[in-house]
């Protein structure tokens, strides 16, 4: 792992899509948006972003890399662990680009901006939102992960990933032109039936 000065170049995406998505249903990253499934639609977004590699946290899907939980259960802070540990040692590679596969409406340059760190940062989110996430890839930011996924003594509450982006030195940027809008994240049948109605020309990313 390197803990070079994080520049603009040189970071790999995630896509978080291992939940068990039961409160929607069915596999959010299977619904269909703009003619394209959320999968799809989020590793296009890393991709234009600038994103390589690109890797998917959940379960093996066909002509990607997937990586699964090694310590299950953790929701989203189970896979950005799996994440790290897979890319860690990549020499070309000083940060990581997270997104969860259920947030459609995240723009190219609200991802752009979280890859933008500040050299004295480990992590950088917006306001109230710990995902979309940038995270360098230090040393301190790993065994910091390693520490937290591998206390089975620690509370729930210690042990997300809200907590874990407190415990960084994250640098916290304010919301975007479009406000909460593009941070929808769609977890049942009805957020789906929500974000269609409100998403008009004026919104889309």
């Amino acid at each position: 792992m390197n803990d070079r000065t994080v520049e603009a170049s040189g970071f790999a995406g995630v896509v978080l899509a291992g939940g068990r998505s039961t409160r929607m249903g069915q596999d959010k990253a299977e619904l269909i948006y703009r003619g394209r499934t959320l999968l799809t639609h989020m590793l296009a977004r890393l991709q234009e972003c600038g994103a390589k590699p690109i890797v998917i946290s959940g379960p093996p899907r066909a002509g990607h890399i997937t990586l699964p939980d090694q310590r299950p259960g953790l929701g989203p802070l189970g896979g950005i662990h799996a994440a790290l540990c897979r890319l860690a040692d990549a020499p070309e590679i000083n940060r990581l680009l997270i997104v969860p596969v259920d947030m459609p409406a995240l723009s190219i340059p609200t991802l752009t901006a979280l890859v933008r760190i500040k050299p004295a940062a480990h992590a950088c989110h917006y306001a109230g939102h710990p995902l979309p996430l940038g995270l360098a890839l230090h040393t301190d930011v790993l065994a910091r992960l390693n520490r937290m996924v591998g206390d089975k003594g620690l509370p729930d509450s210690r042990r997300s990933l809200h907590a874990f982006c407190a415990s960084l030195n994250a640098q916290v940027l304010p919301l975007p032109r479009e406000g909460e809008f593009e941070f929808i994240a769609l977890n049942t049948p009805a957020d789906w039936v929500s974000f269609y109605a409100g998403h008009t020309a004026e919104h889309a990313p």
